[in-house]
């Protein structure tokens, strides 16, 4: 929970409303080394590491259960772009497997974009356009992925999350403070 919630100032993303079957996916690519062996992504191995106290199917799968069963949450919204280049961007790149919603498609083991922070998307954008996001030759999702950001620029990374962020994530936005 210190990871995966928002009580943290340097921590994961939230879990809160992904599918059960994608998060499982995830667990066992950790829990099996695919995801989380990399050295230059320090996120992956602080999840590589975390998965040996997992220590049997049950408890991953209770895991993928829990956050499943746990509705979005808000978030501050950081990624600025620009929405008309993130929608046209998002329309030719993304929605084929993301769908025209960002809700995801189980049947090719697309997650949703749509319950993710803006932040973390950006992140795993960056980390599949640069080598850092581990993909594993047999993960057909991953390989797309790194062909789906290939020749974009980092502003047009940041347009992507930015359209998704205003348009299509699910949850509304958290207030952000007045100091």
């Amino acid at each position: 929970m210190v990871c995966h919630s928002t009580r943290e100032m340097q921590r994961g993303p939230v879990l809160d409303g992904l599918p059960e079957w994608y998060l499982a996916d995830q667990l066992k690519k950790f829990k099996s080394g695919q995801r989380g062996k990399n050295p230059a992504n320090r996120a992956e191995v602080l999840m590589g590491t975390a998965m040996a106290k997992v220590t049997s199917e049950a408890q991953l799968n209770s895991l993928a259960r829990h956050f499943a069963g746990c509705k979005p949450q808000p978030s501050i919204r950081v990624v600025r772009g620009n929405i008309s280049v993130g929608r046209a961007l998002y329309s030719t790149r993304c929605e084929t497997c993301h769908g025209s919603k960002g809700a995801g498609v189980r049947e090719i083991q697309s997650p949703p974009v749509n319950v993710q922070e803006d932040w973390f998307l950006l992140d795993q954008l960056r980390k599949y356009a640069n080598g850092q996001r581990s993909v594993h030759p047999s993960e057909a999702g991953g390989l797309m992925m790194k062909a789906a950001v290939a020749e974009l620029s980092p502003d047009n990374l940041r347009d992507v999350v930015a359209y998704i962020a205003k348009e299509l994530t699910v949850t509304p936005p958290e207030p952000t403070r007045k100091k």
